[in-house]
């Protein structure tokens, strides 16, 4: 590792990087038709106006059957980042700022476009809900309302509507927001008591053995660790040092990109210049580190993960069967319940699971498609004239294929759709199997 003192940004060199005077380079220049590579590879805080459905053609009435129930999970909107974002913000991205400004090789309007950036958001805002997150439900609410015309009542009844939200300010008005979507006009809701630890609504939060086995587990990040020394995330380390003027590091990069993803989904009227930074293959290989992440911390990776997403499931099975309970439950939650919730039914499942190397291969597994800001899940049970019952499932507002049923259907039997389950549901001991004792014996232990 060499260093020379003349100045940080006029050369530096470590792990085969140098940077060199500007003067003597070319320039990173981005355009506005960069915006669309953007938009879609921000993770989970892609934003949900770029994945949404905008077709409201009356879907209350499918193959002659009609709606009789709907039981559905909604990820929250468009929030603040979280409190460690908004300090990197505050400093890391603002030394960052001077080097680009001053040592940047980047287009004279690129660099302007940072000139004039100042951190938008405070510690005190960390998780909060944005206007766009509002607009986002509401909007979805709307969109509920004309797809089920004819069975969805005007106005709220207790006997008819359930709706609960988690115990946080950016559930509580994403529900309120679609709810005033939903009816058209702002109604009393009788909300029941929030819970910090839903059984439904934030099962993993009472898994104590999936919090310590995955989640805290550093073994369950060893494939984004290995990506994160790949040849392609050295290649978008070296790009991006050059574009700025100065090395940065994978911490460093992470921070910009989750800034251009906060600072892309506020507001579709205008775009961050941090995203001026990222090219297509840049992004790409961000996003895929996000999609390993996911994949092995809220996905596939450990069957614990989404095995104990039977305790929503649960309560699907009991509400679709009863006789006396609201017949449309809508619940507000979070990312994590709706990646497990996914996992359980087996949807975006890859042939092979993801690992590092696999970057190049095609992949199902894409959460800023699967789960951006504000996505939905949600069942809709279905009456039909010759006395059955059917079922539909909708994924980012589109019928999607229940796996296991047949294909060549739009609706599933709902005969057909509980038998499939019927078995992980009966054995759904959440207690048992959240709080057992785990030793690993090996790192086998530990995966699949």
């Amino acid at each position: 590792m060499l260093f020379l003192s003349v100045s940080r940004t006029v050369l530096f060199c470590t792990l085969g990087l140098c940077l060199y005077p500007v003067a003597h380079a070319d320039r990173w220049c981005a355009d506005n038709t960069s915006r669309d590579v953007v938009y879609r590879r921000l993770g989970t805080k892609t934003p949900y106006r770029h994945i949404q459905n905008k077709d409201v053609r009356n879907i209350a009435t499918v193959d002659g059957c009609t709606l009789s129930k709907i039981w559905g999970l909604f990820r929250h909107g468009t929030r603040n980042p979280s409190e460690s974002i908004i300090n990197h913000m505050h400093g890391t991205l603002i030394g960052l700022q001077r080097d680009i400004v001053e040592h940047g090789r980047m287009c004279r309007d690129n660099i302007a476009q940072f000139e004039a950036w100042k951190p938008q958001v405070t510690v005190a805002d960390a998780k909060l809900l944005v206007r766009e997150g509002g607009t986002e439900l509401f909007r979805l609410g709307e969109r509920f309302r004309k797809r089920f015309a004819g069975q969805l009542a005007d106005s709220y009844d207790a006997d008819r509507f359930y709706f609960k939200y988690t115990r946080t300010e950016r559930a509580e008005y994403s529900a309120r927001n679609f709810t005033l979507g939903l009816f058209g006009q702002e109604e009393t809701i009788d909300y029941p008591e929030p819970l910090d630890r839903d059984p439904v609504l934030r099962f993993y939060k009472g898994c104590d053995k999936w919090r310590n086995v995955v989640k805290e587990n550093p073994y369950a990040y060893q494939e984004v660790d290995r990506f994160a020394s790949s040849s392609e995330m050295r290649n978008v380390v070296e790009k991006l040092s050059k574009r700025i003027g100065t090395f940065v590091s994978p911490e460093e990069i992470h921070a910009m990109y989750q800034t251009c993803a906060f600072e892309t989904a506020w507001n579709e009227r205008e775009s961050s210049p941090w995203c001026l930074l990222f090219d297509k293959e840049t992004l790409s290989v961000l996003e895929y580190s996000q999609d390993l992440k996911y994949y092995w911390v809220d996905g596939y990776g450990y069957d614990l993960t989404y095995r104990q997403s039977c305790a929503a499931f649960r309560d699907l099975f009991e509400r679709f069967d009863s006789a006396t309970a609201p017949p449309f439950t809508f619940y507000f939650t979070h990312s994590g319940t709706l990646l497990k919730s996914l996992a359980f039914l087996g949807l975006y499942r890859d042939s092979e699971p993801l690992v590092a190397q696999h970057y190049r291969y095609k992949r199902k597994w894409r959460v800023s498609h699967i789960d951006a800001f504000a996505s939905n899940l949600y069942f809709a049970m279905y009456s039909c004239p010759n006395g059955t019952q059917s079922v539909g499932l909708y994924h980012q507002e589109r019928l999607t294929p229940i796996p296991g049923c047949p294909e060549d259907t739009m609706l599933c039997s709902y005969e057909h759709f509980k038998k499939l389950y019927d078995d992980r549901i009966e054995q759904c001991d959440f207690d048992a199997m959240c709080s057992a004792p785990f030793v690993p014996t090996s790192p086998k232990d530990e995966l699949l």
